[in-house]
């Protein structure tokens, strides 16, 4: 059974899609990968482990530039039947040395029927997957980010790239609050799935929120996967920079309903 989670704080792009469709969908590329299984296993493989708004599309399509990796994104957010084959498969299709992907912790309990996600990785560890953990320490500006997103209905900008977005939106405390709380009870979920695991955990407001950040931070990604370090450069950039009061319509209202929280700490 298939159990989707909506509200303020989340939203994917194929959540009002029919789920049968995806189904459907999902088994024909499945089909289509599993005719790759005889071929040749890429020597380095990796996965990115994060939710959405934490800079994962800025962190697959820069790495998709290196001449030795191809990096995609949710490869996981429709349903399979074997996703774990579906994945070897899909790596063998491109022919590369280095093959990775993106996927949610949430993807894996809802879509792939995962009930233990820490056995799930530890055997993609096994396998020779290489995980990278990618999280945001600011809750609040993840939901606000996700919020202009589903606004302006585009998810990722590009250099150039003229996007329409409102110059404020509205946060009700209520869905803030259910919001916050659900963000925290999947990272921790996050954390006990890698308990014990090697792996490189990236922080977007230390790692990839300004450029300088995002240079290091491919050169250690870059070194952690064991390619060729070359200078990696991105093809989305920060589409809503400015501060939050700015931002939030009712900001007035939230800072009065955080300060003095355990919850006090994004407000900074």
């Amino acid at each position: 059974m298939f159990r989707l989670v909506r509200g303020l704080d989340l939203h994917e792009a194929y959540a009002k899609r029919p789920v049968g469709r995806l189904i459907v969908s999902g088994l024909r590329n499945e089909l289509k990968m599993a005719c790759h299984g005889l071929r040749s296993t890429p020597g380095i493989r990796f996965l990115i482990f994060a939710q959405g708004r934490t800079g994962s599309t800025l962190l697959t399509s820069t790495l998709d530039t290196h001449p030795e990796i191809t990096c995609h994104d949710e490869i996981l957010g429709v349903p399979r039947a074997f996703p774990m084959a579906y994945v070897e498969n899909t790596a063998r299709a491109h022919g590369v040395k280095c093959f990775g992907f993106h996927v949610k912790i949430y993807q894996l309990t809802t879509w792939q029927r995962i009930t233990n996600v820490s056995i799930w990785l530890e055997k993609m560890s096994t396998r020779g997957w290489k995980i990278l953990y990618l999280r945001r320490q600011n809750i609040l500006k993840q939901i606000v980010s996700n919020a202009f997103a589903e606004a302006a209905g585009i998810y990722h900008h590009r250099q150039g790239q003229n996007t329409k977005r409102p110059n404020q939106i509205d946060i009700p405390v209520d869905k803030l609050y259910r919001s916050i709380s659900w963000r925290l009870t999947q990272l921790d979920a996050e954390r006990k799935a890698l308990n014990g695991l090697d792996y490189l955990e990236l922080l977007y407001d230390r790692d990839l929120e300004t450029p300088d950040s995002q240079r290091q931070t491919f050169e250690r990604i870059q070194s952690f996967l064991d390619v060729d370090v070359i200078n990696l450069k991105a093809r989305l950039q920060k589409a809503v920079n400015r501060p939050m009061s700015q931002l939030i319509s009712n900001y007035d209202e939230v800072h009065s309903a955080l300060l003095g929280t355990e919850y006090e700490i994004f407000l900074n």
